[in-house]
């Protein structure tokens, strides 16, 4: 074989070999599990127990934030769940760079909507985002969560 096509065929690999990837400025100090348990179910829990309608023998009760308080807790709810969806795609964290980080976009685009409804006390649309939500994580959990704990069948 030629030096010339020789060197075509090794040159990339050399030059490959010969860059450095600088490492990652960020530090991840919780599990996945940990950011999931700690940080991203209470949020999103909080945003969920936050509206909701029952129907009683009584007629229609609707659970609705009534104060400011309320709402302000609501609304960092949804930043803390917004910003949490970018720390699902930090390098260390994410399973992979295609539908991993689909979902977690799904998310935090979902968290954010939580948010500007509940700037704008707007109570149907913090329940529809609440579904979006809750949308968004099952698809991920379905990929990503649940494939360990499939059924067994005994003989």
């Amino acid at each position: 074989m030629n030096f010339k096509y020789l060197s075509y065929l090794l040159l990339p690999f050399l030059l490959v070999s010969c860059t450095k990837r600088d490492p990652s400025p960020y530090v991840t100090y919780l599990s996945i599990s940990e950011l999931m348990q700690w940080v991203i179910d209470p949020a999103a829990d909080r945003i969920w127990d936050s509206v909701a309608w029952y129907s009683t023998l009584k007629g229609e009760k609707i659970v609705a934030p009534s104060t400011q308080e309320q709402w302000d807790d609501l609304r960092n709810s949804a930043a803390t769940l917004m910003e949490a969806s970018n720390l699902l795609m930090i390098d260390q964290r994410a399973k992979d760079s295609g539908a991993w980080n689909d979902y977690a976009h799904n998310l935090g685009s979902a968290a954010q909507k939580t948010l500007l409804a509940a700037q704008a006390k707007n109570v149907q649309a913090v329940f529809d985002n609440g579904t979006i939500i809750d949308e968004a994580c099952e698809a991920c959990h379905l990929k990503y969560a649940y494939f360990d704990k499939k059924k067994t069948s005994k003989p």
